[in-house]
């Protein structure tokens, strides 16, 4: 189920314009997932739309310097509302 999926987020902390995604063992039929990144105030800073593929994710999003030296919270849902939450450090 997706209760039971598997999340890798790398690198943690970040230094790069890119944040690599990994889940695997998601719920069958699932078609995408949404990943929010909030700031420390709980403000959303960055939100996408990813597509699942037999029930894995593989993707890098492109962080496009649009976040400031700080610690965030990625939350990762989808249309089922199943959530994993992981924190993100970023240092430049």
């Amino acid at each position: 189920t997706a209760s039971e999926a598997r999340v890798a987020m790398y690198p943690n902390p970040n230094r790069v314009d890119q944040l690599f995604v990994s889940l695997n063992q998601m719920e069958a039929g699932l078609e995408s997932i949404s990943v929010d990144i909030h700031d420390s105030y709980g403000k959303r800073v960055a939100q996408r739309t990813i597509g699942v593929q037999d029930g894995v994710v593989n993707t890098a999003i492109a962080l496009n310097g649009e976040l400031a030296n700080g610690m965030y919270c990625v939350k990762i849902s989808s249309a089922t509302g199943v959530m994993h939450t992981e924190r993100l450090v970023i240092q430049k």
